[in-house]
Formats: structure tokens, C-alpha cells, sequence
């Protein structure tokens, strides 16, 4: 018997979203994973379409997993009379439970990136009526503010009706408005597509990635960000987690389906900075304080402390850690400690070494350090995190 069910029929499951984006796919390894405990679950992919939605009536699904972005395809879907659980992030008042990114969460730790290079001139690139957008824009505009500076924002004129994951077309009025940001700038686009054009965009305008345009896209899509010059930047989003719990979420629905009112919207926390080439700079005036950071970024690897790092830079303690806040907004150990994260979060999604070499060799002591750390600032273990976060 099947969590109470009469019968051992199939459950047929429709997926309506595409697949040509990596966070789609990393959604569908989610679902996948789930449904290996659910072996009489059939899967149909279903064009995002309100037409192709209409069209599968007759197949008679148990219930959906959708990426709904037009209220066109939220209608047909609710017309079906089944069980729906959306995976998108673009309509903010849909009526249909979701499973998403914490996205003003995502906005912050984009500007978090940016501010730790230094930079004080910020904007965003989003799309004016989207959620997720919207919600980026958000978390990076109060973290930029309250660090005392403002954001400046471009929104691409495409209408809501337009799958905000396809291609862009070109904008001269994105030109303009690049043209007239103080420099250097750290640009937060909403997703990696925009991304990639906001970096043709730069190289159109003359603009040197990342001297002079820091650039920081969502969703890191491997190809994408691979595909930019230089590659980009993004905040990782847990596309496999939202997948899996999508799938739990269907599956409760399909079993209780009066619980439906009593479920709220999942939003889960993305997973950080994944830097690369678009935002590898640094915008200090102050040189001691420019090398004093380089120094602790270069040995990152190794257990270094404050006083080696005024070993090198022959100021005194009290006047590099006044420095150190007036630029950075941190001191010197604050630096070195964030430095030591950044290297074994890199180290943990990008490669397969073991957690005991992960820590000794991004600056802790041993694992167990490792591990309080990431438990206090990333609220998870390093195991957890790397499973989140695996390369695709």
C-alpha cells in the first residue's frame, strides 16, 4: 500500500518547466532523488506552455511540478484540478504553494561580495515585475544603504509575459545607463543571463571586467558563467534541495489534499558567492590596507594571524585595524577569518577533497574548528554544505 492509497496504480507526475538552464536541471536531479523512494512515480515533461498544459488533460496526472511565469500558465494549470507546486520565483501573488529561493537573502550576500572589495558606486539589473527580481533588488539595496551608500537600477523593458530564463535581446538604453555609473561599480544582475549581458554590454562600452564594472550574477550556471569574459560570479542557488522538496511537498498533496490551505511557501537560503573572474578585484585607496588584504586573500591556505600580517605591512596594530574599519567596515581578524570561509567553501563545492584536508588547508587548526564555523555562519555542517552545493 502507498502512504494510505487503495491501490498500487502509477502516479503519473507532470514536470512543466524547460530544461535548458542548469538550475532547471539541478531542480529535476532534486525531484529525481526524492521519487527513488516513490518508484510508482511516471514522470511527463510538459512544455511550458498554457496551450501544452491544456493539451494533457487526457493523460490524467496525479499532480504537477511547474516553473510558472505567466499568470496565463497558472490558470491553465489550476483549471486541471490537481495538485500544483511551483518552483518559480516571477509571479509574487500566485495562489499556488511554492518552493523558492530566499532571495532578498541572495541580494545580500551579492552585496556583501561587492562591498568586501572595497567598492562604494552599486547597481542593479533586474526586471521591474518580477519576484525574484524584485526580492534581490531588495536584500541588495538595504545591505548596499546601510553600509552607507546607494544602489542605482536598470530594469530591461521585456513584458512580464516573456520567460524571464531566455535570451536577451540587445538594449541601447542599457548602454546609456552603464555609461553614466560612477566608477568602479559593483553591478548586481538578477539571474547569470543578464549577467552575460551586462558583460557584452561593458565590453561594448569600453569598460574593463572588473577594474572598472564588478559584476555578480544568480543562479550559477556553470555554463553561463563560463561563457561570460571574464567568467562570472554568481550567487549559488540550492536547486537540487528545491527539487527534492518540491517533490515532498506534491507528494503530501497528492496524499492529504485538504492540507493545501495549512502550507505556506518554502523559501530556502542560497548558498554564497561562487567568485570567479567578473568580480576579482579590489577598490581600496588606502595601499597599505589594498596590501594587507591581498596578503591574507594569498594565504588564505595557511593559519595566518594578525600579527603576521603586520609583520608585512610595517604599519602599527592600533593604525591598520583603524584603517582596516574605516575601508572595509571589519578589522584585520575579521578579514583573515572571512578569508579562511571563502577558501574552504571553494574548496568543498569545487572539489572532492576530504573534510580534515578542507580545514588544514584553508587555515584552520582541524576539522572540528571547521565545522563550529560553518555551523555558526552558515547555519549547516561543511558536509552539508558541499552536498548543497556540489558542481554540476
Amino acid at each position: 500500500m502507498y502512504h494510505g492509497m487503495m491501490n498500487d496504480r502509477p502516479l503519473h507526475i507532470g514536470l512543466v518547466f524547460g530544461y535548458g538552464l542548469a538550475y532547471y536541471r539541478e531542480i529535476l536531479r532534486g525531484i529525481m532523488s526524492f521519487a527513488e523512494a516513490r518508484p510508482r512515480w511516471i514522470f511527463t515533461p510538459i512544455a511550458p506552455d498554457p496551450e501544452a498544459v491544456r493539451a494533457v488533460r487526457p493523460l490524467a496526472h496525479d499532480g504537477y511540478i511547474a516553473h510558472i511565469f505567466t499568470p496565463g500558465m497558472g490558470k491553465a494549470l489550476a483549471r486541471l484540478r490537481k495538485p500544483v507546486v511551483n518552483v518559480s520565483g516571477v509571479l509574487p501573488r500566485l495562489a499556488i504553494p511554492r518552493v523558492g529561493v530566499d532571495h532578498e537573502a541572495a541580494g545580500c550576500q551579492a552585496a556583501d561580495h561587492l562591498l568586501d572589495r572595497g567598492l562604494r558606486h552599486f547597481g542593479f539589473f533586474g526586471y521591474p515585475d518580477h519576484a525574484y527580481s524584485i526580492g534581490r533588488e531588495e536584500g541588495f539595496r538595504l545591505r548596499v544603504e546601510a553600509a552607507g551608500y546607494r544602489v542605482e537600477s536598470y530594469y530591461a523593458p521585456n513584458p512580464s509575459n516573456i520567460d524571464p530564463t531566455g535570451l536577451w535581446r540587445w538594449d541601447d538604453d542599457l548602454q546609456r545607463w552603464l555609461s553614466g555609473l560612477g566608477r568602479p561599480v559593483g553591478i548586481l544582475a538578477s539571474n547569470d543571463v543578464q549577467g552575460v549581458q551586462l558583460s557584452e554590454a561593458c565590453r561594448q562600452e569600453g569598460l574593463r571586467v572588473p577594474d572598472e564594472v564588478a559584476l555578480v550574477g544568480v543562479d550559477n550556471d556553470d555554463l553561463l558563467c563560463e561563457m561570460s569574459r571574464p567568467s562570472l560570479s554568481s550567487v549559488a542557488l540550492p536547486g537540487e534541495r528545491i527539487g527534492h522538496e518540491a517533490a515532498r511537498l506534491l507528494d503530501l498533496l497528492m496524499t492529504v489534499p485538504e492540507s493545501i490551505d495549512q502550507i505556506p511557501s518554502l523559501r530556502l537560503p542560497p548558498l554564497g558567492v561562487m567568485t570567479r573572474g567578473s568580480s576579482d578585484m579590489l577598490a581600496i585607496g588606502d595601499v597599505d590596507v589594498t596590501a594587507a588584504v591581498r596578503f591574507i586573500r594569498s594565504h588564505s591556505h595557511e593559519p595566518i594571524r594578525v600579527v603576521d600580517v603586520l609583520d608585512v605591512i610595517t604599519v602599527s596594530r592600533r593604525s591598520l585595524e583603524r584603517r582596516f574599519r574605516a575601508a572595509l567596515g571589519r578589522g584585520i581578524g575579521e578579514e583573515i577569518r572571512r578569508s579562511h570561509m571563502e577558501r574552504a567553501k571553494g574548496l568543498l563545492s569545487e572539489t572532492e577533497m576530504p573534510i580534515s584536508l578542507v580545514a588544514t588547508n584553508s587555515g584552520f587548526s582541524e576539522p572540528k574548528q571547521l565545522s563550529a564555523v560553518f555551523r555558526q555562519e552558515m547555519e549547516m555542517t561543511p558536509t552539508e554544505y558541499r552536498r548543497r552545493s556540489r558542481a554540476r
